[in-house]
């Protein structure tokens, strides 16, 4: 796979990398798309909440 990235977000990867704060740029994709899947688990949970909340079963 591959991907484009714009120079800003290039940048802001080689920032995390030269910071220290990850030790490569597969490390940074990776934290990003895991947080991405976090997000959309907690959206998910809410969605469904609402839908319970909606059917009168909370």
């Amino acid at each position: 796979m591959s991907i484009y990235l714009t120079p800003e977000l290039e940048q802001f990867i080689q920032n995390q990398v030269a910071n220290g704060k990850y030790a490569s740029t597969e490390e940074v994709i990776i934290a990003g798309i895991k947080l991405l899947e976090e997000r959309e688990r907690i959206y998910q949970g809410r969605f469904e909440g609402l839908k319970l909340l909606n059917m009168g079963k909370l």
